[in-house]
């Protein structure tokens, strides 16, 4: 078997020594292309740490992160010296992440971010550490997008492996905030941030109260409070038509609830009960969009009664 082998090796030396050396090139071009990409990258945050200033303000230097380009995507507006300064907190973030600091990364987001999307630090090392990080350092690159909000794109470190492929690319979207004590915080994983609305509306002795919204990058939700004054069962909404409830911008443009994701248990309303409840709806995150109106179209006023259905239509003016 060996001599067979031997013999076989004999016989195409030349086109395995060339196979070997073909391959061996691609990887070298691979990664002198990413070298040069990351070199690139590196030249462009520099330019932008020292050429962007504002009066006696010089921009940091990050450690962790690459600047993509000078002017943010959405707008097209130069990235000002505030924005950058405001990527140290997303600098921080990334640091911490990469070396393995979990709970010190956590405590960088903000109280909302951690309310509406990880409640607790488990769920935030499961479902976003575990995740991009993994236990692994990640290269950054950050695209300023609109305001303080950036699009983050995590890589593995393509030098280090010698592999790079768009599956091992992650991407997000981070808003940096300041809270009450002046201090930065991050909204993660695409989650922008909360409005206090506090809007009430009484009809058909049914209280609405419209007390926040929190938007994403693909959705917003409105969390309500709702007491329902009468002595009979209320309903808000039959699930028939998905067009009944939603959200309207001053355009005239409706933006629809996921209905379908909420239970008839979650839109009913017992005799004289208080509920909260939170409702998603298809609206994409955008700068100039202002949404005046919530619209609940078929609220059944005697869902548990066997007589003809009583129907109300309720529009919240914000």
């Amino acid at each position: 078997m060996r001599k067979k082998i031997a013999e076989w090796y004999v016989r195409n030396k030349q086109k395995i020594m060339f196979v070997i050396f073909f391959c061996a090139v691609i990887v070298v071009i691979s990664l002198i292309v990413r070298f040069l990409a990351k070199m690139e990258r590196d030249n462009v945050a520099n330019s932008i740490q020292g050429n962007i200033q504002k009066g006696p303000t010089q921009v940091a230097n990050f450690t962790d992160i690459y600047v993509e380009g000078e002017e943010s995507a959405l707008t097209g507006e130069k990235i000002t010296s505030s924005q950058v300064k405001m990527l140290e907190y997303v600098n921080q973030f990334v640091d911490l992440c990469n070396t393995k600091q979990v709970e010190k990364a956590y405590n960088l987001l903000s109280d909302e971010c951690k309310e509406e999307v990880y409640p607790s630090l488990d769920s935030f090392k499961r479902n976003y550490y575990n995740t991009v990080f993994n236990g692994q350092k990640r290269n950054i690159s950050v695209e300023s997008w609109a305001k303080n909000i950036y699009k983050v794109k995590y890589e593995v470190d393509a030098l280090s492996t010698g592999v790079y492929t768009e599956e091992n690319t992650l991407q997000d979207y981070i808003s940096v905030i300041k809270d009450d004590n002046g201090e930065g915080k991050l909204n993660v994983n695409g989650y922008i941030g909360r409005k206090e609305i506090n809007k009430v509306k009484n009809n058909s002795n049914i209280n609405i109260t419209v007390l926040r919204s929190d938007s994403y990058m693909d959705y917003e939700t409105y969390t309500y409070s709702m007491t329902n004054n009468t002595s009979n069962t209320i309903l808000l909404d039959d699930k028939e038509d998905t067009n009944n409830m939603y959200i309207e911008d001053e355009n005239g443009n409706q933006y629809t609830a996921y209905i379908n994701e909420l239970s008839d248990a979650e839109l009913m309303l017992t005799p004289g009960e208080t509920k909260q409840i939170t409702i998603k709806y298809y609206n994409k995150y955008g700068l100039t969009k202002n949404i005046k109106n919530i619209v609940f179209n078929k609220i059944i006023l005697n869902y548990n009664e066997n007589e003809a259905r009583q129907v109300a239509g309720v529009q919240i003016e914000l």
